[in-house]
């Protein structure tokens, strides 16, 4: 095991070094001056050049890079245009939000969508099935953007159950930057409860498309699974169909589904930046909308560096709890 995440780590980096090389070149022949626009349009010629001089734009664009990287080791990701902050700090401050979103969409969509793929896949044909496939072919194809909005409709303007904009009013003691987890661990309830409304309606439209990804694989696995010799052994021993179910064609089943569900959680970043944009989240992916926007290149480059890294590791932790669920996986060989 220690040689498997020695090696995976080790293949993390020329993967995140490549990344990087592709997003600050492209960030670096954006359309648009960000420098004007960062300087307001009555900006000399010689403020912008001494200004591009402070930020070593004006040097070659391999220079450019190497002293990117130089200061992303040290903790220093460039000045953002937008903040007039180091992108690092920003970084630092915003992501805890965005992962405390995903985190919770990403239980929401297992905590519903394992259980009714099991559903769809036991009662083939049945109209349990044809609902839960209409259901995970609807989360597949609607907009997240429209299905945030319908969230805000529904439940914030029609009936004011629960918030439709920001993280909450109602901030916890900060342990680790998620504000449900320091809530309960400072045992202030009622900043619970604040934040807890806040994030459903996000929550819920963040993991619709991943809910229906894992209710469709988990589908389609239960059924492969469901015509195997040891299912049909264990019905003629006479075995209770609740526990064949669920203590061992679901275990079978959920190991490929494993695969979605860490492919999914770096996905949720990505589809973070509508949601985010929808509801006013204040996490890391709507500052990466207002660095498109602003054409803050520094903060756009550490973003998506960030979003490499999330997937990276996502997958790293999924092949090592392959190792729990399938136990012929050898990582030492």
């Amino acid at each position: 095991m220690k040689e498997f995440l020695i090696k995976r780590t080790l293949q993390m980096i020329p993967v995140l070094l490549g990344l990087s090389i592709l997003i600050f070149g492209l960030s670096r022949i954006m359309p648009g001056d960000s420098i004007r626009l960062k300087l307001g349009p009555e900006a000399t010629a010689e403020q912008i050049e001494a200004f591009e001089d402070s930020m070593g734009l004006n040097d070659p664009i391999v220079i450019q890079y190497v002293n990117y990287i130089k200061g992303v080791f040290t903790g220093d990701m460039g000045l953002s245009l937008q903040t007039d902050r180091n992108v690092a700090t920003d970084i630092v401050e915003t992501f805890p939000a965005t992962f405390e979103l995903m985190l919770v969409a990403m239980f929401l969509a297992i905590l519903i969508g394992v259980p009714l793929g099991v559903i769809s896949g036991v009662k083939k044909d049945k109209w349990q099935d044809h609902l839960t496939r209409v259901v995970s072919l609807s989360g597949i194809a609607l907009p997240k953007f429209w299905i945030a909005i319908i969230l805000q409709i529904i439940f914030a303007y029609w009936f004011s159950l629960l918030p439709v904009v920001g993280r909450g009013n109602i901030v916890p003691t900060e342990i680790t930057g998620l504000r449900l987890l320091d809530s309960l661990l400072t045992l202030n309830f009622e900043a619970f409860i604040n934040n807890l409304k806040h994030i459903i309606l996000p929550s819920i439209a963040l993991s619709i498309a991943t809910m229906a990804q894992i209710m469709r694989l988990t589908r389609s696995n239960m059924l492969d699974e469901l015509h195997k010799d040891y299912i049909v052994a264990s019905t003629s021993y006479g075995l209770p169909k609740f526990m064949i179910v669920y203590k061992y064609m679901l275990k079978n089943a959920f190991a490929s589904t494993l695969t979605i569900i860490g492919l999914s959680f770096g996905a949720l970043l990505g589809n973070a930046f509508l949601v985010e944009a929808v509801f006013g989240w204040p996490g890391m992916a709507q500052y990466g909308v207002q660095a498109v926007i602003y054409k803050d290149y520094n903060a756009i480059v550490g973003v998506t560096l960030v979003i490499g890294i999330v997937f990276a590791v996502t997958n790293l932790i999924v092949d090592i709890l392959y190792g729990f669920i399938d136990p012929r996986i050898k990582y030492d060989k």
